[in-house]
């Protein structure tokens, strides 16, 4: 999970988790948007292979992590 939280990091992202099994945590990132309103973006991450799936704009965003949160794949 480690990763997740870099990532988060790195995005100046909150993590709100909602659920979380054996292999894979859930939940949404917010993002702080300028006027002070918040964008979540539900999200699932498979702790075994540190990938993260994003919910945006009716579609899904896969990216594989490093442990130190940076994308391995093209956004």
């Amino acid at each position: 999970m480690k990763a997740l939280v870099y990532y988060c990091r790195w995005q100046g992202a909150a993590l709100r988790l909602r659920g979380r099994s054996d292999t894979a945590v859930w939940g949404h990132l917010v993002l702080s948007l300028k006027d002070g309103r918040e964008e979540l973006q539900e999200f699932h991450f498979d702790l075994r292979t540190s990938e993260l799936t994003v919910h945006q704009d009716g579609g899904k965003r896969s990216l594989l992590l490093d442990e130190k949160g940076v994308p391995l794949t093209p956004p």
